[in-house]
């Protein structure tokens, strides 16, 4: 038997918490969200271009071209963690914990 109150619960959280972090990054677009917080990343400027290097459990490097608005790639750094919105065969918000950052 169906408990749909329940499953429309779930639905509803996770709306209304996919807004409250987009809000958290002040972000004002919406946007597929990957959460990878366990990933090693690095971003790249090459010319006019930014990538986005992260290497998965394995140490595979993976790589996303970083989208641009207004000119500016969109990097939404917090505190502790920062949105990358790149294109990964979909427009992706990665957001990754800052202390797993490394330099390319």
């Amino acid at each position: 038997m169906c408990n749909c109150d329940t499953k429309k619960d779930y639905v509803e959280t996770y709306a209304s918490a996919q807004k409250d972090l987009l809000k958290y990054f002040s972000c004002d677009e919406d946007f597929f969200v990957k959460y990878m917080s366990e990933f090693t990343w690095s971003v790249k400027n090459d010319e006019d271009f930014y990538f986005l290097y992260y290497w998965n459990e394995d140490g595979k490097r993976k790589d996303a071209v970083v989208v641009k608005k207004n000119g500016e790639p969109m990097i939404f750094k917090t505190e502790q963690y920062t949105m990358i919105i790149g294109i990964d065969c979909v427009k992706i918000g990665f957001i990754f914990d800052n202390e797993n950052k490394k330099e390319v």
